[in-house]
């Protein structure tokens, strides 16, 4: 393959030879088999094991996806359009498997880099490892925007790769494609953005792009990408930037130094697994930094500023700015993680044994889907608190659309309440109801107080005992206080039922109550 370095390819040896050889033999059926086996576990385990669907599913995805904006108040859109796609085709197994196929397609392009780098079985080593990686396992079954951004922080790194080593425009407008992509998913992408932008101007030979039509090329791509998006952020006063800004924080003093030292520390503790496999596979040994490549390797250098580049820019600005980071937002940062600790070691790759790497892969294709369900069932339950993936959606719906219709005679098209409760009454309603999220037109622009007067909404918050009364920002005007309702958990019949209180805003000429 042109670009490929030229590296002597040894033969497998020792124990592990049979299935060092086969591995080695067929490195793109060893691949596929290995994605094959990422999307089936991670897909039909979750699923099988819940019985409704994740918060950020539910809250970030399903409830502002359902409308179609170029825009929600906490993000960019893309990935809610994806959720909302991929329930309409399949029900509730389509998140699951949309997640799995953004985790397959970051192998993808990781792998089609690697080739670009050095031989088949070391593009796939560097491919395998990120199994080790805490990102590309336990938090997938819940996809949102770090997900979603994954493959295409991926596909950027490998579009530019290949504009930087052939030159031609269309490699650009494909990054810039990716780059405008990433930007609609989360604005994090501006990281990864930055660290191309430094690595293009770090060396001569990167600077001369910028001879080309091709960085213009990027930009315009990306521009033309994110433009009906900027347009809806005009328009409804930058309310993402907004919530950005406060979610993030403002760290003081002390703080301000150790929040950046937590977050690179968290990272480093997400990739201790993939160092280990490393280690066990022959990829990395005690004396690998003796053998590092030269500072002029143009690859190493890639892959130096690539992959570690972005958790580095984000703990600088947090440092100077006093912006908070929170530890999932390094899920994209760690694609090429595999691919830097096998070119680090290239010296040794004749010591790397594909054999170990997969029974590795395999061990976790186990043991991690069951520490995913122990942690999904019994962490949320000594917190005092159910699984979010085992709520009675299907219950609540049933009964409080049931008692909307009852008491208005009318169908059911807005159901206003915070984004995780209303956003389970909706998503098992037939037709689904718009969600009036926290009874915020801000954070629901779908709704006006027209619609509201014309459609009247279904009012529904979660009772507790530090909190029996419904929150102030759902007592809307012309609101009624129906009562609640309590619904038994699944697979539990000696937990506390979950108390669900309603309340309706009648909707311009509904029907009398049953009864009068």
């Amino acid at each position: 393959m042109p670009g490929t370095a030229s590296i002597t390819e040894h033969p497998p040896v020792g124990r592990w030879s049979a299935l060092n050889g086969w591995l080695q033999k067929h490195p793109t059926r060893a691949l596929l088999t290995f994605i094959a086996a990422q999307i089936l576990i991670w897909t039909f385990v979750p699923w099988a094991l819940g019985t409704s669907l994740p918060l950020d599913v539910v809250s970030d995805g399903l409830s502002w996806g359902h409308e179609w904006q170029w825009g929600y108040y906490k993000h960019p859109p893309l990935p809610s359009w994806e959720v909302e796609a991929a329930f309409d085709l399949l029900g509730d197994i389509g998140p699951y498997l949309l997640s799995q196929l953004s985790i397959a397609a970051t192998f993808l392009f990781v792998y089609l880099l690697g080739r670009r780098m050095m031989p088949a079985r070391c593009a796939l080593a560097g491919t395998v490892l990120l199994s080790g990686i805490y990102y590309f396992s336990v938090p997938t079954p819940e996809f949102n925007h770090n997900v979603a951004q994954m493959p295409l922080w991926a596909a950027a790194a490998y579009f530019y790769y290949e504009a930087l080593k052939t030159r031609a425009p269309g490699f650009w407008a494909l990054l810039g494609l990716a780059v405008g992509l990433g930007m609609l998913t989360k604005y994090s992408t501006v990281i990864f953005a930055a660290i191309i932008v430094i690595h293009t101007l770090s060396s001569r030979s990167t600077r001369n792009a910028f001879a080309s039509i091709g960085p213009c090329l990027a930009v315009l791509v990306c521009l033309a990408v994110m433009t009906p998006h900027l347009i809806w952020l005009v328009h409804n006063n930058f309310p993402t930037l907004h919530y950005a800004a406060n979610r993030a924080g403002h760290a003081a003093a002390l703080q301000r130094a150790l929040t950046p030292l937590r977050f690179l520390v968290a990272q480093i503790a997400t990739l201790l697994p993939c160092v280990a496999m490393a280690a066990i596979a022959g990829v990395v040994g005690w004396t690998t930094w003796r053998d590092w490549p030269a500072t002029d390797d143009e690859d190493f250098r890639f892959l130096i500023f690539l992959g570690l580049g972005p958790a580095l820019l984000s703990a600088l600005l947090s440092l100077i700015a006093g912006l908070g980071l929170r530890d999932m937002w390094g899920a994209p940062m760690w694609n090429l993680t595999g691919l830097l600790l096998v070119r680090a070691s290239m010296s040794r790759s004749k010591d790397i044994s594909l054999g170990r790497l997969f029974v590795c892969a395999a061990v976790l294709f186990v043991a991690l889907p069951m520490a995913y369900e122990l942690a999904s069932t019994y962490g949320p339950e000594w917190r005092g608190s159910r699984p979010r993936t085992e709520w009675p959606d299907r219950a609540m719906a049933q009964d409080l659309s049931a008692a909307w219709t009852k008491a208005t005679g009318r169908p059911l098209q807005i159901v206003a309440g915070d984004s995780w409760i209303a956003g389970l009454i909706a998503m098992r309603n037939e037709p689904r109801p718009s969600v009036f999220i926290e009874a915020n037109y801000q954070h629901a622009p779908w709704i006006n107080p027209e619609r509201l007067s014309r459609e009247g909404a279904l009012v529904v918050w979660q009772i507790t005992k530090k909190a029996p009364l419904p929150p102030s920002n759902l007592m809307l005007p012309g609101i009624r206080l129906m009562g609640s309702t309590n619904i038994g958990w699944p697979y539990s019949n000696k937990v506390e039922p979950l108390h669900i209180g309603w309340g309706i805003v009648p909707p311009i000429q509904s029907a009398p109550p049953a009864g009068r």
